[in-house]
């Protein structure tokens, strides 16, 4: 397993969280475990969220750290590294190859923390980690007196691949307990993370000769005639299910400007998730970390990609995108439910699972996952590597001190306001998350997306889900547009199609509403979901260090426009809320169309523009048209769907009114 640096965590998740645990317990993981293994001494990583501490009254003291790096409000985590006294243990369960929880015992550690709060003192000097009777692979953060301060979950765990016997959980959400919550006077905090837990530990080589370090597994690479297919799914494995958070709130300028106020409404939120998922194909799946080599089957470090969105539909049925996030470059597979090694692949059958602390790293830490959009050609799966965000002087390393240079940074970052009245009352928000993998053959269920509620107490936002169902709490595959017009549910006056190019795809949804008085309501949202007309490089057009000089989506929206109908209240919603940049509107040669003034807002991947007009004329079928963007030696290409719009208007008889009825 190759050892990569403490991520950096988020906060602020839901107080339902904790009710949605699964009712496991230590008996019933004991019970199936075939045999035991344990571990003992090594080092522990604490890397707490500063926002979210401070939001809290939560204040740091560091006691007998072999390292600490000092947390900055949207600058960077807290992060502190503790030794284990050698002679403690923790005995790891596995049924069989593989690893299903924690059993008995504890790791106990030298030094710890100290956390001041309004009503007192935490205590976590000579702290233990051991395992969490609720969860099947939990860690529980204890005093010294056993009192449990921290809970952590959703765990890249395993023995090391080389077989030397180290054992590992990374990448855990760390979260207040109930006690912790309760002494601070907030039992409503009661399983908010508000940071990142990860350890390693040593075993006896030989007594890891038959855990999964190295289960062979086969399969071919993705090609013709095979289905590859990385399904997102939500996590049951870990104890708790996968969730949305809202990690931090900042006043512009964000990285100087402060943490959001009880009565702040321009501050800028920061929303992230965990994420889960499967290979329900027939391939293995290439998952390497950025610049660590060049490996079959593309010769390069190629891997997929994480991206998230949250959308809002108003009181009155307008969808809009209200954010949208950069790309989470994943990093490494932990293959479970399957008996596969786990590391750089991930194999048919196997899943996988990342945290919130995973998915939103960076701020400075050593190890940086996030990234812009726009240096991935999404159709494809190809990362413009040379050039990149990390990679600037394209010589194939990661540049010193590149990357996101703070919290905010790469992140999906959520106006305030589009989450407060008057912009929220009957609104409903989806928020929607998907996986870019290359050569995936079927997109719909590579993505998802859930209905969330956004909820600001005091300075602090929370992020509650709905739904009926208590324990899946309503998760959706396919794009949120989907919940806007289904697809599946086509009538004479709502349409939702796919737009198939070899550039990649889109979806555009229609809906035409009777306004009663002969004019109708025309709605359109145009999702593109992979698309992307890019220009590339000559002088770096192979990978590994493949380089994109441009890398835009749609620029033009076409409807036609009947000879005699009228169009009127045209409106236009991007995605970034900035009016400086919307697209310009013109009704001419019978087309109403929507044109983009500079490529920089050109519809690219991953996001969703909404267009609207009222005209005089019932719908009926109709070719609206989508241009892409030029590149500086090509135009953009135009596609045609077949949708709806405004018919032609039929000629009245004389003495006969619009409106009468034949005889």
């Amino acid at each position: 397993m190759k050892t990569r640096a403490v991520l950096f965590a988020a906060a602020l998740a839901l107080p339902m969280i904790a009710a949605a645990a699964m009712p496991a317990t230590a008996a019933t993981i004991a019970a199936e475990a075939t045999t035991q293994t344990w571990v003992w001494g090594g080092n522990a990583t604490l890397a707490l969220n500063p926002d979210a501490l401070a939001a809290f009254g939560l204040h740091i003291d560091a006691s007998v750290a072999s390292a600490r790096t000092a947390g900055v409000p949207g600058r960077n985590y807290d992060t502190t590294r503790f030794a284990a006294l050698p002679a403690s243990g923790l005995q790891i369960l596995r049924n069989g190859a593989e690893v299903i929880g924690v059993g008995e015992g504890a790791l106990r550690f030298r030094g710890g923390l100290t956390i001041r709060h309004a009503n007192g003192r935490v205590d976590l000097r000579g702290f233990a980690l051991r395992g969490n009777a609720q969860l099947r692979a939990g860690i529980e953060l204890a005093d010294a007196d056993g009192a449990v301060w921290l809970t952590a979950d959703h765990a890249h765990y395993g023995f090391a691949a080389d077989r030397s016997g180290t054992f590992a959980m990374r990448h855990m959400n760390l979260r207040l307990s109930t006690h912790f919550a309760e002494m601070i006077g907030r039992p409503q905090l009661a399983g908010y993370p508000i940071g990142d837990l990860s350890f390693e530990a040593a075993a006896r080589a030989d007594d890891v000769d038959d855990a999964k370090v190295g289960a062979t597994c086969s399969a071919p690479w993705p090609g013709a005639n095979l289905h590859t297919d990385i399904q997102l799914t939500l996590d049951h494995l870990s104890g708790f299910y996968d969730a949305v958070y809202a990690p931090r709130c900042g006043l512009p300028p964000l990285r100087d400007g402060g943490a959001c106020s009880a009565s702040s409404t321009n501050g800028k939120l920061v929303l992230g998730a965990d994420a889960s998922l499967r290979n329900a194909g027939q391939t293995a799946v290439p998952w390497h970390a950025h610049f660590s080599g060049d490996f079959p089957p593309y010769g390069n470090d190629q891997h997929p990609y994480l991206i998230w969105n949250l959308y809002r539909i108003d009181g009155a049925g307008r969808i809009r995108q209200i954010g949208a996030s950069g790309v989470k470059h994943a990093f490494y597979s932990i293959n479970l439910n399957c008996g596969c090694a786990d590391g750089n692949v991930i194999w048919p059958g196997c899943e996988d699972v990342y945290s919130l602390s995973s998915n939103d790293n960076g701020g400075g830490s050593d190890e940086q996952n996030l990234a812009p959009r726009s240096e991935i050609i999404p159709y494809s799966g190809q990362w413009g590597r040379c050039g990149s965000v990390w990679d600037r002087d394209c010589d194939g390393s990661m540049d010193p001190g590149s990357g996101a240079q703070d919290l905010y940074q790469f992140r999906m970052q959520v106006d305030e306001s589009d989450l407060l009245p008057p912009l929220s009352l009957g609104a409903r928000y989806f928020f929607e998350y998907w996986y870019v993998v290359r050569d995936d053959g079927d997109i719909d269920d590579s993505m998802g997306y859930r209905e969330i509620l956004p909820v600001k107490n005091a300075a602090a936002w929370s992020i509650r889900l709905v739904g009926e169902n208590a324990a899946d709490r309503d998760f959706f595959q396919g794009p949120a547009i989907n919940r806007w017009v289904d697809p599946n549910a086509a009538s004479a006056h709502a349409l939702n199609r796919e737009l198939a190019t070899p550039l990649g795809r889109a979806r555009v949804a229609v809906k035409a509403s009777d306004l009663g008085d002969g004019r109708w309501r025309y709605e359109y949202a145009v999702m593109n979901l992979d698309y992307a007309h890019a220009e590339i490089d000559p002088a770096h057009a192979l990978e590994p260090n493949l380089r994109l000089l441009s890398n835009h989506g749609f620029a033009r929206f076409e409807v036609p426009l009947p000879a005699g109908v009228t169009a009127s209240d045209l409106r236009f919603d991007d995605a970034d809320g900035d009016p400086a940049d919307d697209w310009s509107a013109a009704n001419s040669d019978g087309v109403l169309s929507w044109s983009a003034a500079a490529a920089a807002n050109a519809l690219d991947w991953g996001t969703l523009y909404y267009f609207e007009f009222v005209a005089d004329a019932a719908p009926s079928d109709a070719a609206i048209t989508l241009i892409a963007a030029a590149t500086s030696n090509a135009v953009g290409p135009a596609y045609s769907l077949s949708l709806l719009g405004p018919s032609m208007r039929v000629p009245l008889l004389r003495g006969h009114s619009r409106h009468a009825r034949p005889r």
